[in-house]
C-alpha cells in the first residue's frame, strides 16, 4: 500500500516554486514512492528523472502512475527518444554500490521522507556520498546559471561543482535525525537546512490534511 507524505507533498512544492532550479537537470530521486516528485520534475522541464525505490510493489505502482500521466518509462515500447522519458529502477540502499550508479547521470538528487530509520542511516548516507561524488564531468554542471531570484543557499551552485542533494523530512524523532547528522558530518557531507529561504507556494491547497509547518528542508553536497 503506497501514500504520500507531507514531505513528498512540500518536495513536489518546492520543485514547483523553483521551476528554474530543476529545468534541464538530470534528477536522481530516493525512495519514490508513488512517483508525484517525478511527474513535477518532468512538469518543469527536467532533461532526465530517474526515480528509485527499494520495494518492488511500489516500483510496480510507481510505473503505473507514470504512465497515467503520459510519461513514457524506460521500459515502454513507446518512442525511446520522448523528452517525457523517466526511468523507474529498483534500488536497494544496503546493496547499492558504485557500478549500479555510475551510469546514471545527476545534476540534483532527491528524497522526501527518507531519514525515518537509524539503521537504515549509515546506508542513506553512503548512497549520498556516491551520487554527491560526481561522475568525472558526465553530467551537465549544476554550476549554470539559475534565476536571480534564488538565493546561493538555495541554489544547485556547489563549490566543487558536483551534484547537490535536497530532502525533505519531518523530524519525528530527534535521535533519529541527530544520528543522521552525525553520520553525514563524518562522512564530509554539509547539511544545511534552508526551509526558511526556500519556503515553497502553495501549490496543493486542496490537501487539507497536509501540514507544512512540520517539514524541514535540507540542502546537502559533498565537501571538498
Amino acid at each position: 500500500r503506497c501514500c504520500l507524505w507531507p514531505s513528498s507533498l512540500f518536495l513536489s512544492e518546492f520543485i514547483l516554486s523553483f521551476p528554474e532550479l530543476f529545468a534541464k537537470k538530470c534528477c536522481f530521486e530516493l525512495g519514490s514512492g508513488v512517483g508525484l516528485v517525478g511527474v513535477c520534475l518532468n512538469h518543469v522541464g527536467a532533461s532526465k528523472v530517474i526515480l528509485t525505490d527499494g520495494d518492488a510493489s511500489t516500483l510496480t505502482n510507481m510505473k503505473a502512475n507514470m504512465e497515467m500521466n503520459n510519461l513514457h518509462i524506460e521500459d515502454s515500447q513507446l518512442v525511446k527518444e520522448s523528452k517525457n522519458k523517466v526511468e523507474c529502477k529498483y534500488l536497494s540502499w544496503e546493496e547499492a554500490c558504485e557500478s549500479d550508479l555510475r551510469d546514471y547521470q545527476r545534476d540534483i538528487v532527491l528524497g522526501a521522507d527518507i531519514i525515518y530509520n537509524p539503521s537504515c542511516v549509515p546506508h542513506l548516507v553512503r548512497v549520498l556520498c556516491m551520487l554527491l561524488r560526481g561522475d568525472d564531468g558526465r553530467h551537465e554542471s549544476v554550476n549554470a546559471a539559475t534565476n536571480g531570484e534564488i538565493g546561493d543557499e538555495v541554489s544547485g551552485t556547489t563549490a566543487t561543482g558536483g551534484p547537490v542533494a535536497y530532502i525533505a523530512t519531518v523530524i519525528r524523532n530527534a535521535d533519529t535525525f541527530n544520528c543522521f547528522a552525525k553520520a553525514a558530518a563524518d562522512a564530509k557531507l554539509s547539511v544545511v537546512n534552508i526551509t526558511s529561504s526556500a519556503a515553497p507556494s502553495s501549490f496543493l491547497p486542496y490537501m487539507i490534511s497536509y501540514d507544512r509547518s512540520s517539514v524541514q528542508l535540507l540542502k546537502i553536497t559533498l565537501l571538498s
